[in-house]
């Protein structure tokens, strides 16, 4: 007899929203003809063309399944035809779970014949932690786009070149301490120093590659010593307090502009004559953001820069 307790909650967890809409079916399917199944001898009484739609895949899969000899159908031998037993529902989905989640079927056939209790746990919590680390890849990436986007979306909002005060979504934020500070003024003289940085975020799954840029110290800026001193990337995902930390505050002094203004000099001083006439105190470095290199009708290049710093009233 089929017990319901033989269909494990975790399988029913893994599988897709068809593939539940699927048990559902075959559970009215059950109680309408239960007395199929009350002998023993009975038990194997699902076609194969049932058992697919139950199941929600064709008979080409469960052929295949029974050529690789991962779910065996028994077999009439006076006429060939195969037929599956209700009890093997829960082995059909906790193969399609586990192929959803990487298992070649070479593995899934030795966790059938061959493995433990244990060796099917360490499988499955192995695969768990693989797709949870590609999860965090995609969400990295996907933060990235959002937090890419949200500054691009920030440009005709302001007059370019004028700052203003905004309150900035949560960020954190990763450096790469410039070496030769002294001689950092324009991005040629920090091409070893950005490729240092990216190669450590590609590296590091917890690291963001874009958006990407540079910071100058607040002190520096009031001394009119523009030079950079990080290389830094900026993301939504929270900070690991190792590799990124939390932005320095929300409150910011903020401005925007392309490549196309020649005398970004003037930009800083204004940031920086923002900040004193509205007598507010800067914690943060210059953020200065680099995004999108866009070509117009003559093929002439320029990229945005979002500039902030971040302040206490």
């Amino acid at each position: 007899m089929f017990i319901f307790y033989q269909f494990p909650v975790t399988i029913i967890l893994g599988v897709t929203p068809k593939s539940i809409t699927n048990f559902v079916n075959f559970m009215r399917f059950f109680m309408t003809t239960f007395s199929d199944f009350k002998d023993d001898e009975q038990e194997y009484s699902l076609t194969v063309s049932q058992f697919a739609k139950l199941c929600g895949t064709t008979r080409d899969t469960l052929r295949h399944y029974y050529e690789q000899d991962i779910i065996r159908p028994k077999v009439d031998k006076n006429n060939g035809y195969h037929y599956y037993s209700a009890s093997q529902i829960s082995s059909f989905f906790f193969i399609s779970t586990m192929r959803q989640a990487g298992c070649s079927i070479a593995e899934i056939r030795d966790l059938v014949h061959s493995s433990s209790r244990e060796a099917i746990e360490k499988m499955a919590n192995s695969k768990i932690l693989e797709m949870q680390r590609e999860l965090y890849r995609i969400n990295k990436k996907i933060s990235a786009l959002h937090l890419g986007m949200w500054i691009l979306g920030e440009f005709g909002r302001n007059k370019q070149g004028t700052p203003f005060l905004m309150d900035m979504p949560q960020l954190s934020v990763s450096r790469t301490q410039i070496k030769n500070k002294d001689y950092a003024h324009h991005t040629a003289d920090i091409a070893k120093d950005i490729s240092v940085h990216l190669s450590k975020s590609i590296d590091k799954d917890s690291l963001s590659t874009f958006p990407t840029g540079v910071s100058i110290a607040y002190e520096d800026l009031l001394k009119k010593h523009y030079v950079y001193n990080n290389i830094i990337s900026l993301s939504f995902l929270a900070a690991d307090n190792v590799e990124t930390f939390p932005a320095e505050g929300r409150l910011a002094v903020c401005c925007h502009q392309d490549n196309q203004v020649k005398d970004i000099e003037k930009t800083y001083q204004k940031m920086v004559n923002y900040i004193k006439k509205n007598r507010l105190k800067a914690c943060s470095d210059l953020y200065v953001v680099s995004l999108i290199n866009l070509y117009d009708k003559e093929k002439e290049h320029t990229y945005y820069k979002y500039l902030f710093i971040f302040v206490q009233r």
